[in-house]
């Protein structure tokens, strides 16, 4: 048998490298942003084969979704977005100019169909007012309360702004203000919100959002015996607190603002300073006035012991001598002078010695020096922080001395 003659063409290698993989791959799919702008938007969906488009106008009110081939519309219902949207796996689609709705996940599908099928949202959109994706429906009371004060405060606030505690917190604050004093007021603690160098404020101690919580304790302030002027209020906790050191102010500082103003009501009869310099040594000074002066009510005869020296009151070239007669001025003295005299209230108390107070004439209620009488003499006369007493107070204690049969030891 004879061998056949076979012609071999030339080849390449190159032909027969295949990957046996790509006919078993789906076909690719894409998305592409055909139109998008305050309130609407369209997305396209490719395959090999279909082209579809998401089309969501909500200035029109129009939602749909169409073949681009064939022209067929089918409405947009949760489960057409779920399935336009289901290979969008590791990925998203950015709109940058949707006021409501930033970018398009795989998860979106809920977000939107609650948007589309719910008309105050809907209504919201058209103002370019921005919605949160977690919790659509949080500011819709607000909105229904007064559209234009919102839309305007979503106007202030800066973008996603409403996503952060330093403006959502304040949003419900923002509105009881509104309800109670009126809009100018309410977008005066918007505007300085904004201006504020503050990062977060929050009226509630928990980091988690409740509006009840934060208007509750805005409004137990406001609503207080204490007759707090809401604009001062509002600049000493946008802009006072910040230069005091507060980069965040919370729950706490609420409740110890409320404590605060409490004690000085107890100690005082009344409040004698609601927006401190430096509240939290305010604070720390009132607490341990109190503190003094709950001990020093433990001395029953206090009092007994103050008139016998009563005589001694006196009032002459620019100064007075006061005769306390309730313990609770010497832990107030003690501590506005920063020396010790609250430690003399049982020794006042037995007789062992008197406590007097030399005070100007023009500020009769102002500590300024602390004389401390044993027998018929001045022992000691201690200024702040234990200064000593300056000529004119001496000319004056030695004036009134003379008056009272005094001997001025110091």
């Amino acid at each position: 048998m004879s061998e056949a003659t076979v012609n071999t063409p030339a080849v390449s290698l190159k032909d027969y490298i295949i990957n046996l993989d790509g006919a078993q791959r789906k076909p690719t799919v894409t998305y592409e942003v055909v139109l998008q702008n305050n309130t609407d938007f369209i997305l396209r969906r490719q395959t090999q084969k279909i082209r579809r488009e998401l089309v969501i106008l909500v200035s029109q009110g129009l939602y749909y979704i169409r073949d681009c081939k064939s022209g067929a519309i089918d409405p947009v219902t949760n489960a057409n977005l779920r399935s336009f949207l289901r290979d969008l796996k590791d990925s998203f689609i950015s709109l940058q100019q949707v006021t409501w709705l930033g970018a398009v996940f795989k998860e979106s599908a809920d977000f939107i169909t609650t948007v589309i099928e719910d008309e105050t949202l809907s209504d919201m959109c058209r103002h370019n007012v921005p919605i949160s994706p977690e919790e659509p429906k949080k500011h819709v009371r607000y909105w229904e309360q007064n559209k234009r004060l919102f839309t305007r405060v979503a106007q202030l606030f800066p973008a996603q702004g409403t996503a952060s505690g330093k403006y959502q917190n304040c949003i419900p604050v923002i509105f009881w203000i509104e309800e109670h004093y009126g809009a100018n007021e309410a977008m005066y603690f918007a505007e300085q919100l904004v201006r504020s160098g503050v990062r977060d404020i929050r009226f509630d101690s928990s980091y988690q959002y409740n509006a009840g919580y934060e208007v509750s304790n805005f409004s137990k302030i406001m609503e207080s015996e204490y007759n707090i002027n809401l604009r001062r209020f509002i600049d000493y906790l946008c802009f006072d607190l910040y230069r005091q050191g507060y980069g965040e102010v919370n729950g706490q500082f609420f409740r110890e603002y409320m404590d605060y103003l409490s004690m000085q009501k107890n100690f005082y009869g009344k409040v004698k300073e609601k927006y401190p310099e430096h509240f939290k040594t305010a604070h720390d000074v009132m607490s341990l006035k109190v503190n003094l002066a709950s001990a020093a009510e433990q001395c029953q005869n206090f009092a007994e012991q103050a008139e016998q020296v009563k005589d001694l009151e006196y009032s002459a070239q620019g100064y007075c001598v006061v005769v306390p007669t309730e313990p609770r001025e010497l832990a107030d003295e003690g501590i506005n002078l920063s020396h010790c005299v609250g430690d003399y209230i049982d020794r006042v108390a037995s007789g062992e010695c008197h406590i007097l107070f030399l005070r100007r004439r023009s500020a009769p209620g102002q500590s300024l020096v602390t004389l401390q009488l044993c027998g018929q003499s001045i022992c000691q006369a201690q200024g702040m922080n234990r200064r000593s007493i300056t000529q004119e107070e001496r000319k004056f204690l030695n004036h009134w001395g003379r008056a009272k049969q005094i001997n001025i030891a110091v």
